[in-house]
């Protein structure tokens, strides 16, 4: 072999259908069975409900929009660990500089 040239090796695994592995090649509805796939969707409509939130978002403003794009500048330009506190009260302030007429 030549100096330099990297090699790939592949490892071949045995097939194993009947878990439900991810090197099975059948489709997960085969390899599930009725009231297992029945019991697993009531799961993702249960785990969905609990995500869901009652309270509804804030109304953006244009002081909010501006805080997060004055927050985004002043991140992307700093180096380096940052305190969150000086980052948000500069981006306060230049959000009130900007809504000032």
């Amino acid at each position: 072999m030549a100096k330099g040239r990297s090699v790939t090796h592949t490892i071949k695994t045995p097939q194993n259908t009947e878990t439900g592995s991810l090197d099975s090649t059948k489709p997960t509805s085969e390899i599930l069975k009725g009231s297992e796939t029945m019991r697993l969707e009531e799961e993702a409509k249960e785990f969905r409900a609990k995500k869901r939130h009652s309270v509804p978002p804030k109304p953006m403003t244009s002081r909010i929009y501006l805080i997060g794009m004055a927050m985004n500048a002043l991140l992307s330009r700093s180096q380096g660990p940052v305190r969150r506190e000086e980052i948000r009260r500069e981006a306060e302030e230049w959000a009130d500089f900007m809504l000032d007429d």
